[in-house]
């Protein structure tokens, strides 16, 4: 991603910090005047000092299920970034595999995505969603489905956990129907069962005594409608415990925050791997993660898209003097390509590129113009080098006889660097460089030139 369109996503996919009184109106941290905690031999202005307070952060992953198969390198990414921040650990809203299979399929897809969770540094826990439990396959239909196999390795279908003075609940939202196949879009399936709201009723007494309590599950029952209405008891339930800060789902994949209710934050996790429609990525249709971070007083929230994080300790000296090198690299092209009398072209040229830096490069190299009356050929190249290598392109360039006219466009080539880091890709921005042309004589009229100017694209 381009540093300038990842500083403008940042900014832009939403920042939510909320206050335990006024989740729209953040109060400033905590300062405390502590001569004992700071120390200089210098005069000069009072700085306070940040109260020691006892903050962590966790962060939340989306659904990773209904992309293309490709999309578990998005999850593996997003557990690169979220090892570069540490967190003290990871929630997920479910949604983990592809599931609707048989058993054997299903082992196949839980070992893949737990083996890259468990590349994580911190602890991770699961949520089951609708893909992670349903049984979809020949024969007879075992009793509740997947569930078992979940359980199994993955962990309980309901849970809750206490950390820092915070206690998390993790609820399961595809209980389903009894001696019925599951399946998620009738309201009458859509009931948490007197079983689970007993279980949540005595952990929100448990937890009484808590700061916060966050709660996990897959499916946003608050939205309604295909859900059915059974979310407003449960609601009522967490609006009556008066610690329940936010609500955490996935399912919908793509953003979306609603409320406070109660004081009760409500939001909805977009993808990380999942199937995407990028449709408008500004406004949370796009893979990423939420960072959630806990202080006694408040509540931030804010998410990230995947691969947003720069690891610092990758940008060594030599990076940073390698990719600056190749920012400013400037072929060599022979010319200039000369026009006949009648303004057609048929000529040659070659390109000529050397690697500046300390490590490998590729570099591709490609041809064209607005106007469609020039042809080159080859319209593109790609090729590695090692670092002081050198390779040259020989070009043909051809013209149809035509008036140099208002509708004429240059030809241009794009030069594309990809530097290749130890553990990291770096793309080098786009070169756009204009293909120097001349003139011949015509009805007596001297030679002259045509340049198209040198610009550097974005």
């Amino acid at each position: 991603m381009h540093i300038l369109s990842l500083i403008g996503l940042l900014l832009t996919t939403g920042i939510v910090i909320a206050d335990i009184d006024d989740p729209l109106h953040p109060k400033p941290h905590r300062v405390v005047e502590a001569p004992e905690r700071f120390h200089t031999d210098r005069s000069g202005a009072k700085l306070d000092l940040p109260a020691e307070e006892d903050a962590f952060m966790f962060a939340v992953f989306g659904d990773r299920t209904g992309g293309p198969a490709t999309g578990i390198t998005v999850l593996r990414e997003a557990v690169a970034d979220v090892n570069l921040i540490e967190p003290d650990f990871v929630m997920t809203v479910g949604d983990l595999i592809d599931g609707y299979n048989e058993t054997a399929e299903w082992n196949r897809q839980m070992q893949e995505f737990t083996s890259s969770m468990d590349a994580l540094l911190m602890p991770w826990f699961p949520v089951a969603g609708n893909h992670d439990v349903y049984w979809r396959g020949e024969g007879e239909r075992p009793v509740g489905e997947h569930e078992r196999e979940y359980e199994m390795h993955f962990g309980p279908l309901w849970y809750a956990f206490e950390h820092k003075g915070s206690m998390f609940i993790v609820l399961y939202t595809d209980e389903g129907i009894e001696g019925a196949p599951k399946r998620f879009d009738r309201p009458e399936t859509q009931k948490m069962s007197p079983e689970q709201f007993r279980w949540l009723e005595s952990m929100l007494e448990r937890g009484r005594e808590s700061k916060h309590v966050f709660i996990f599950l897959h499916h946003p029952r608050w939205l309604e409608g295909g859900y059915g209405d059974d979310w407003r008891r449960v609601h009522s339930l967490l609006a009556d415990a008066g610690n329940v800060r936010a609500v955490f789902a996935g399912h919908i994949h793509r953003m979306r925050y609603d409320g406070p209710r109660d004081g009760i934050e409500y939001v909805t996790m977009a993808t990380v791997g999942g199937g995407q429609s990028g449709a408008v990525p500004e406004a949370g249709y796009l893979h990423h993660y939420d960072l959630v971070t806990v202080r006694d007083e408040q509540i931030a929230i804010a998410s990230y898209p995947v691969g947003a994080v720069m690891d610092v300790r990758s940008i060594t000296g030599a990076v940073s003097n390698d990719t600056r090198r190749l920012s400013e690299l400037k072929p060599t092209l022979s010319g200039p390509v000369r026009f006949a009398p009648d303004r057609s072209v048929s000529d040659t040229f070659s390109v000529s590129i050397t690697n500046p830096a300390s490590r490998e490069i590729e570099a591709s190299i490609s041809f064209g113009s607005e106007d469609s009356r020039w042809r080159m050929s080859p319209g593109h190249a790609h090729f590695d080098l090692e670092p002081g290598a050198s390779r040259t392109v020989d070009i043909s360039i051809s013209r149809d006889a035509a008036a140099i006219d208002a509708s004429m466009r240059f030809p241009v080539m794009h030069l594309d660097i990809e530097y290749l880091g130890v553990n990291h890709r770096y793309s080098i921005p786009r070169k756009t460089i204009g293909i120097e042309l001349e003139l011949t004589e015509r009805e007596g009229k001297p030679a002259g030139q045509v340049e198209a100017p040198v610009t550097t694209g974005p």
